[in-house]
């Protein structure tokens, strides 16, 4: 298996959905099975968001190699919660400014992530344009799912406007749990009316479901499909709603209705 430090920088680019293909592959591999991976990557999944709010011209400004301190842009500063700095923080804020700044002098003027196929190239529905700019998301974008129970799973959604409504990309995958792993949470404990869950010796499946949540506070749901341990799924669901209308996306448990992740387009 390998270790955390193998992968100490790959957390921002997966986020910002910058990895190469191969190297993505790579490393949804090894966050099945490393915890500190993974809660890293739930750390900066509202990094995208900040990003977006960042003028261009700041981002241009930003001397990212010149070995200086880099501090929040003064745009950010409201938004940005008094805390003591983390060694964190001061690892994945290069980064996270040279890939916001290599984004907008590609031409894209916000968090911009193509909805790439496995093969990567675009997806269906994507656009060479797509952006998302201060306030709600309204074209296609990516955004990182956070963890609102304890959870095994990592997952992002690919939101894309289509003629009729919104189609909402996941992509998940859910760890092996360990003979270690306490189940602090409905969402790690394999259901016992299954016949392949870890209750009778084999590995567990859970079933969850994509839910949308509007402007209104009104929860639907589009699909639900089965996660497996050490298995990438992509489960697709169409909502009636306008990108505009949408106000997040949820991952539930479909035995209990808990809601397990959370992405916000707000």
């Amino acid at each position: 298996m390998s270790s955390p430090d193998d992968y100490t920088d790959w957390d921002a680019a997966y986020v910002l959905g910058a990895l190469p293909v191969a190297e993505r592959r790579e490393y949804e591999s090894h966050l099945a099975g490393c915890a500190a991976c993974r809660a890293a990557v739930a750390e900066l999944a509202g990094m995208p968001g900040l990003l977006a709010q960042l003028p261009p011209g700041e981002v241009l400004a930003m001397d990212i190699d010149g070995g200086g301190d880099l501090q929040p842009p003064a745009s950010l500063m409201p938004v940005l919660p008094v805390a003591p700095e983390s060694p964190l923080s001061r690892r994945w804020l290069a980064p996270l400014a040279a890939a916001a700044a290599a984004l907008l002098i590609g031409g894209v003027g916000g968090y911009a992530v193509s909805s790439a196929g496995r093969d990567g190239s675009p997806g269906p529905g994507a656009t060479a344009g797509s952006t998302r700019t201060t306030g709600p998301l309204t074209a296609p974008g990516r955004l990182a799912f956070t963890a609102v129970e304890p959870s095994l799973m990592t997952a992002v959604v690919d939101v894309v406007p289509i003629a009729n409504g919104t189609e909402l990309r996941v992509e998940c995958q859910y760890a092996r749990q360990t003979g270690g792993a306490s189940a602090t949470s409905s969402s790690l404990t394999p259901s016992p009316t299954r016949p392949d869950s870890a209750a009778s010796g084999g590995d567990y499946r859970i079933d969850y479901a994509i839910w949308v949540v509007d402007r209104a506070g009104k929860a639907t749901e589009l699909r639900d499909w089965t996660a497996r341990p050490d298995r990438i799924m992509h489960p697709v669901g169409v909502s009636t709603l306008s990108v505009a209308q949408i106000a997040s996306v949820e991952i539930r448990q479909v035995d209990n209705g808990h809601t397990v992740m959370r992405a916000s387009l707000t």
